[in-house]
């Protein structure tokens, strides 16, 4: 999947930006806690062992430190995030 991004800030493990995923499946163990707007697209984010969500322009999303699981993007997303 094509992706890119613009890092906006930087300080230590914490940052912000833009990103941008073509679509696919991918899969995610997160070692920071990251916090989503998604500005475009449309995706499906499962959980392991839990429920699928969509996610939509306009909807915010919040995965904690050790989030294990798969976004399944339908269509080019682009996202604000914030890690911390």
């Amino acid at each position: 999947m094509a992706t890119h991004g613009l890092e906006v800030w930087v300080d230590g493990d914490s940052s912000a930006g833009i990103w941008q995923c073509a679509p696919g499946p991918s899969r995610w163990t997160l070692e920071t806690h990251e916090v989503i707007y998604l500005v475009a697209g449309r995706m499906t984010v499962t959980p392991d062992g839990g429920e699928a969500d969509d996610i939509g322009p306009g909807d915010v999303a919040v995965f904690p430190k050790g989030w294990t699981g798969t976004w399944d993007i339908h269509e080019t997303v682009r996202k604000v995030y914030s890690i911390f």
